[in-house]
Parts: C-alpha cells; sequence; structure tokens
C-alpha cells in the first residue's frame, strides 16, 4: 500500500502542473516523515516522550517527525487551497462578463433577488404582493436598487471568499508570500544534493552505474560527463521550478490588492486577466 501526505492536484492547467511538479521533488522529506507505527507501537512511544526519560526514537518521533509532518500536511492544503480559490475566483469574474456583460449594479440587483428568493428573508420589506392564487395572496421579491440593500450581493461581497479577510480558515489568493515556503524552497533547490542513489554511493562508497538506454534500444552505463551534465541540468530545472512557484507566489499578493481596491469593471476585467496570468503560468 503506497502512504502519502502530499496529493497530487487533479487539474490539467499550467498552475496544476507547476505546483505539482513543486511538490514531487518533495517526495524523499515526505518518505521520510510518514508513519509507519502501528498503533500499539505509537501509544508506546507517546508514553515514552511523556516520561522522565524518553528514549532516542521517542524523542525524535516528536521533535522531528511530528513537526514535519505537520509541516508538509499545511502545505498540501496549502497549495491545494490556493488553485481551487484562482481557479474559482476565474469562473465567477468569467460568468460576471458572460452573464452580465460588465454591469455591476445589475448584478447585485439581481443576485439579491435570485438569493432571497431561494433562501427567504425575514425582512418585511423584501417583500410585495403579487395577486391572488387558490391558496390566497401570492409575494415576490420587492425590487430594491439601493446600496445598503445591496451590500450583501455585490461582486466584490461574493469574489471576498477567495481571498484573505474572510472568515474561513486556509490559503487564500495572496495569503502567502515566498518566505513562507522558504524551507521547502530550499529542500526543491537542493532535490539533487537528497537524490537516494546519490545518497547511497556516499554512503556505500561503491562506484554503483546509472544506466540509459542508447538509439538501439540497449541499456548502457552513463559516462562521468554525461550524470554531471544530467545533474546540472536537473538543478537548473529545480532552480526555474522555484522561481516560477514564487512568481505565482507573489503576482497572487498583487492579484489580492488589486481585489481590495476593485471599485469598476474595469478593475474586475483587470483582476480576471491577473487570475488567468497565474493559472497559466508557464515554467519550463
Amino acid at each position: 500500500m503506497r502512504y502519502q501526505i502530499l496529493k497530487k492536484i487533479e487539474s490539467e492547467d499550467n498552475l496544476a502542473k507547476l505546483l505539482n511538479a513543486f511538490q514531487k521533488e518533495l517526495h524523499l522529506l515526505e518518505q521520510v516523515v510518514l508513519p509507519r507505527d502501528s498503533m500499539h507501537e505509537f501509544n508506546r512511544l507517546l508514553q515514552l516522550a511523556a516520561s522522565n526519560t524518553p528514549d532516542e526514537e521517542a524523542q525524535q518521533l516528536f521533535t522531528y517527525m511530528l513537526p514535519r509532518f505537520y509541516h508538509l500536511q499545511v502545505l498540501n492544503n496549502s497549495l491545494t487551497d490556493l488553485h481551487k480559490n484562482i481557479g474559482w475566483a476565474i469562473k465567477d469574474l468569467t460568468a460576471f462578463f458572460d452573464q452580465y456583460s460588465g454591469d455591476l449594479q445589475r448584478y447585485a440587483i439581481e443576485k439579491r433577488i435570485e438569493v432571497i428568493d431561494e433562501f427567504g428573508s425575514e425582512d418585511e420589506t423584501d417583500w410585495e404582493e403579487d395577486g391572488f392564487d387558490e391558496e390566497g395572496q401570492k409575494w415576490k421579491v420587492a425590487y430594491k436598487d439601493d446600496p445598503e440593500s445591496l451590500k450583501s450581493y455585490t461582486l466584490h461581497h461574493d469574489l471576498a471568499q477567495y481571498f484573505p479577510g474572510s472568515d474561513s480558515r486556509g490559503e487564500k489568493i495572496g495569503t502567502s508570500a515566498p518566505e513562507d515556503f522558504a524551507y521547502f524552497s530550499e529542500h526543491v533547490r537542493q532535490a539533487t544534493q537528497l537524490n537516494p542513489f546519490k545518497l547511497l554511493r556516499q554512503f556505500t562508497r561503491a562506484e554503483l552505474p546509472v544506466y540509459h538506454e542508447n538509439a538501439e534500444g540497449q541499456m548502457v552505463a552513463q559516462t562521468l560527463g554525461e550524470e554531471v551534465e544530467d545533474e546540472l541540468n536537473e538543478d537548473l530545472k529545480n532552480q526555474s521550478l522555484v522561481h516560477f512557484f514564487h512568481q505565482v507566489l507573489l503576482r497572487a499578493q498583487t492579484a489580492a490588492k488589486a481585489f481590495e481596491q476593485a471599485t469598476t469593471s474595469e478593475d474586475y476585467q483587470e483582476l480576471l486577466t491577473q487570475l488567468q496570468t497565474i493559472r497559466d503560468v508557464r515554467f519550463l
């Protein structure tokens, strides 16, 4: 059975590919901190850790393994939430321009009527008479277009859930900066130095060859020059991966500021463009 913390983001857009590639380079760290204890063994270590004489294994579990396990889980949640919120914001903004042609006032008026009609309202002024039927008096949602009545139905109000400052917790668009991911970014940069095959060579001090398939379909050992070239290429790829990941985070913060200041249809069109640029990031 394969256990994992870093779950793949199931999407084919470029942003998902970038975030998945970033997580993939953390696979070795994930394998190191994944728990493989039975419940009995975990409880034994827990009791030891809480005692006056915890052994080395118990200390390692609670001072190294558990914090990093939690840290990796937060990473996966953050990247997943960031991708989802960008996608949902793009979807809502695209629908706004397709259905309302950028008319912010019409959006709020119709959204208010739609919401109250579906979920009701205890404010009597939100209803007006609408004739009679066999059951008696009929009512319909009263038309309102004043700012106070529409404030909870504006586009800005509906998009707020995707940006920092909303009531729900988790990663929003622009919540975290590159420095918040510094620990993992450094792991990705140094991924070739932590290659299990390379570490095995250093540990055994043995000349373990690396094989690749040649043009004739035969498996042949790589020369030292080919290995060095592959490692350099991998290092450059990882450096590029971190660079573009950081650019996504910085652009997300720029988009969050644009959202805070958005008041016109043109502002929201610019916000949509910024989010689409993040989604369509080209990193390789």
